[in-house]
């Protein structure tokens, strides 16, 4: 391992196009993901999704590289990709920001649900011009979380979880459906979106029979939130979305009640293990850290890493990095290779990822902010010898977000449970 190669590949048939995308990515991780992360992490939610924000300029860097064509469909510019060639660029992103890597997942999603969902005049209105680059100032954003009904709403399709209840309504009205009601402030992206991905409740008598929506975020009665000043993945904004009266054409409901449940199988089953995969780039980043500054930092009269408690700290932190890797490496690519085939993933291992890497990725990052001491908690970052800059305090407060980032860890681990036979 060195800092070109900080971890072992393991697998020897990864092709040489992938890791040149690998190289690439992490070239750019270092370069763009990593500095404007941080500058956006100590910006104000208002300033951060305001005009001229180093976000916009994140995302058009990141579109001019091809990374918001990661999954693009190949007759609209796609790269062609394999699921795990894909994975490898993303864990590269996320070990730059996490934050900046989700809104690269999250910017695409109601483009690709059109193109997968959606009738061919609205792949043509919707999907066409955001792959194609006519529209590069559109991006999405995911309104999966209600006010009243959080977690509650990614367990809506374990039957033995499911209540009753939806703070949004859809109602059918002639030639189109009426929105009503609220989404919760942790909506990603939306306040910079232009399009939104919405969860709503058809039949209130349960959580699973609901649909998912595209909705233009400039119709009339459509209000944003304020974006959330929140503890951790700040450059990843997040905002409340409410409609009132909102009528969306009949075609722009592209999951109805009665396939609703299956439909957020599939959402959980990639959704967690995407989450664990950016949690996972959040711990390997502040491992590598704490590998450069124990060599660097002098204490006892030799570098922290020649002292015996250190080495055996920074071993334990290796170890479970490398299984969390494989147990979501194999969770991602298997459960997108089930879905390709017409086929429900895995939600168990999908569950299992979310909650064994996030923990891992919070337990790493907090054993790095030890082992930095009284340093970590300086918010303007540890500067290496060469000038590189580490920022623990950051890292620790990403990592505790993503405990709780799509559905908290424990309620989760009873998902997982519900679904093992």
């Amino acid at each position: 391992m060195n800092e070109n190669e900080p971890f072992v590949e393991l697998d020897l048939t990864i092709s040489d196009r992938a890791r040149e995308w690998q190289r690439r990515a992490r070239a750019f991780a270092r370069r763009h993901a990593l500095p404007l992360g941080r500058e956006l992490d100590v910006m104000s939610a208002e300033d951060a999704v305001a005009p001229g924000s180093p976000y916009f300029e994140f995302l058009s860097k990141a579109r001019s590289e091809g990374f918001l064509h990661l999954t693009a469909p190949p007759e609209f510019g796609g790269l062609g990709l394999s699921r795990l060639e894909e994975y490898l660029v993303l864990e590269e992103l996320a070990t730059g920001d996490a934050g900046l890597a989700t809104s690269l997942f999250i910017a695409p999603l109601a483009y690709q649900f059109v193109y997968n969902f959606g009738s061919s005049r609205l792949v043509d209105e919707l999907a066409r011009p955001f792959y194609t680059g006519q529209r590069p100032e559109w991006s999405s954003c995911f309104a999966i979380t209600d006010s009243r009904h959080g977690s509650d709403m990614m367990a809506a399709h374990t039957p033995s979880l499911a209540v009753p209840g939806g703070d949004l309504t859809a109602r059918e009205d002639g030639d189109g459906w009426i929105l009503d009601g609220r989404k919760a402030p942790w909506a990603s992206c939306t306040a910079t979106a232009t399009h939104a991905l919405v969860c709503c409740t058809i039949d209130s008598s349960n959580l699973a029979r609901g649909g998912i929506a595209v909705v233009p975020l400039d119709l009339d009665g459509v209000t944003r939130g304020e974006p959330l000043d929140k503890l951790g993945l700040r450059p990843m904004n997040q905002a409340s979305l409410s409609f009132a009266d909102v009528r969306i054409p009949k075609e722009n409901l592209l999951v109805r009640e009665d396939a609703y449940g299956k439909a957020m199988h599939t959402v959980h089953t990639v959704a967690s293990a995407s989450m664990a995969l950016l949690a996972f780039g959040t711990g390997r980043a502040a491992y590598e850290g704490a590998v450069r500054y124990t060599a660097e930092r002098v204490q006892g009269g030799k570098p922290l890493r020649e002292h015996q408690a250190t080495q055996m700290r920074l071993f334990s932190m290796f170890t479970k990095l490398e299984a969390a890797r494989a147990l979501t490496r194999a969770t991602y690519v298997h459960n997108h290779d089930l879905i390709a085939m017409g086929k429900a993933g895995s939600l168990a291992h999908s569950c299992a990822a979310k909650v064994f890497t996030t923990e891992t990725a919070f337990e790493v990052c907090d054993t790095a902010s030890q082992l930095c001491g009284a340093r970590a908690t300086d918010r303007r970052g540890l500067r290496f010898s060469n000038g590189d800059v580490f920022y623990p305090e950051k890292l620790l407060r990403d990592a505790k977000s993503f405990k709780i980032a799509d559905g908290e860890n424990t309620l989760l681990a009873l998902i997982g449970a519900a679904h093992l036979d």
